[in-house]
């Protein structure tokens, strides 16, 4: 398994949790699962805890769909080796 399906599968995870649904498709907007500022942050909370990075509040706003937040925790992995824990 490659460090990006990890990473996939993780994040997947994560707002499924989250946003207390059966399945996130990479594309479709977050806003269309109910995704708040509220849970927003928290999921973010999560994202860095879970793969060891910083997410900026203003990579967050451009965060529009789980395969952005995807690229966003790869390309933040990928040059520290660090991959799903």
């Amino acid at each position: 398994m490659t460090v990006p399906d990890t990473v996939s599968e993780r994040v997947q995870e994560l707002f499924r949790h989250g946003l207390q649904v059966d399945d996130i498709d990479l594309d479709t907007p977050l806003l269309d699962y109910g995704l708040d500022s509220v849970r927003s942050a928290e999921i973010i909370i999560e994202l860095e805890r879970a793969f060891g990075v910083e997410i900026s509040d203003e990579e967050a706003s451009v965060l529009h769909t789980a395969r952005d937040v995807v690229e966003c925790v790869t390309s933040k992995t990928s040059h520290t080796g660090v991959g799903a824990a």
